[in-house]
């Protein structure tokens, strides 16, 4: 090739062995197909690829910077694109419309490559080809990593929404969903299961005298106590207000009994510290329980520890109730 072939290629020979896509390519071996292609400088915002009105090209960014908009059911995705890499490939090589919006996001310098010339320029040097390849095995390993973090907070939005934001205990959102499942377990296998309403004393009383701050207080670390007594395959849920609600799956009624006042007296001996004070209160519960029957679902079984934990309290509260079934209350 001549030198007045060479002057009129649209990248000179340091721009080209700069770029990433043409790493290891000899400029001889390619620079017959550059010469009818050309280079262009749009500004920011200017559209370089629209699906609406596909061009078969390949967009070589020499210098600036580009931005992939696509639209997805899921919402609206944006990359950017460095000097070296390019755009428009994937039409070229699967010979379809492009599937998303390229912009120029900086002042740009692009290489234009029309469809033909792309492919004619793969077929003529390896090292192109292996360029294109490791080129888009990065996309797909960054768009896969992008799909997994996406999933993973969504993940985490799913299981922050199914926590009590004071205590840290699980809510009634996710009470619903696993009191089921293992309410579900229980019956398949005929497996002891107890459940447990429990109560906190006079907590409106605790609120009106020191403030809601306080009330915090306690039921944190009224949370913190449950958890304490608890084994770690033990399922409580603050399941509003003042009140929680436990399932102790493998929980036969005269361990649940053991459980009970476990949790009373443990929450009786608290000194929970009054804030800017030196100071602290006490508090008590009043606990019912019972044990799952045959035909339990989860309404029916809270609703008898709900009737034991009433029973706990009309019996004068910092007490412990099981209800057997059929009206027969029990306190301990």
């Amino acid at each position: 090739m001549s030198t007045n072939e060479l002057e009129t290629l649209p990248i000179s020979r340091a721009e080209f062995q700069r770029q990433e896509i043409f790493k290891n390519v000899a400029f001889e071996s390619l620079a017959g197909y550059l010469l009818g292609c050309k280079t262009i400088f749009p500004k920011p915002g200017e559209l370089l690829i629209d699906p609406e009105q596909p061009q078969r090209r390949l967009l070589v960014l020499l210098d600036g910077l580009m931005e992939v908009q696509v639209e997805a059911q899921g919402g609206n995705f944006t990359s950017l694109i460095q000097p070296g890499h390019c755009a428009g490939e994937m039409s070229i090589f699967e010979n379809v419309k492009p599937s998303a919006k390229v912009f120029a996001k900086e002042n740009c310098k692009i290489l234009i490559i029309d469809g033909d010339t792309a492919l004619a320029m793969l077929n003529a040097s390896h090292d192109l080809c292996l360029n294109f390849l490791q080129i888009l095995s990065n996309r797909i390993r960054n768009s896969n990593k992008v799909v997994c973090e996406e999933e993973y907070h969504i993940r985490c939005i799913e299981e922050n929404a199914k926590v009590d934001a004071l205590t840290g205990l699980h809510n009634r959102r996710w009470l619903e969903e696993m009191y089921t499942r293992e309410l579900s377990r229980s019956n398949s296998g005929n497996l002891h299961l107890s459940a447990f309403m429990l109560d906190i004393d006079h907590f409106k009383n605790i609120n009106d005298t020191y403030g809601h701050i306080v009330g915090d207080q306690v039921l944190i670390a009224v949370a913190k106590a449950i958890l304490h007594c608890l084994r770690p395959t033990d399922m409580p849920v603050r399941y509003g207000g003042e009140e929680f609600t436990i399932f102790l799956p493998g929980t036969s009624i005269e361990n649940a009994k053991i459980v009970g006042e476990r949790l009373r007296s443990c929450i009786e001996a608290m000194k929970i510290p009054l804030p800017d004070k030196n100071d602290c209160i006490s508090v008590t519960i009043s606990v019912g329980f019972t044990e799952r029957k045959d035909g339990d679902t989860v309404e029916t079984i809270i609703k008898r520890a709900d009737e034991a934990l009433y029973c706990a309290k009309e019996a004068g509260r910092n007490r412990v109730c099981v209800n057997l079934g059929d009206g027969a209350m029990f306190l301990f």
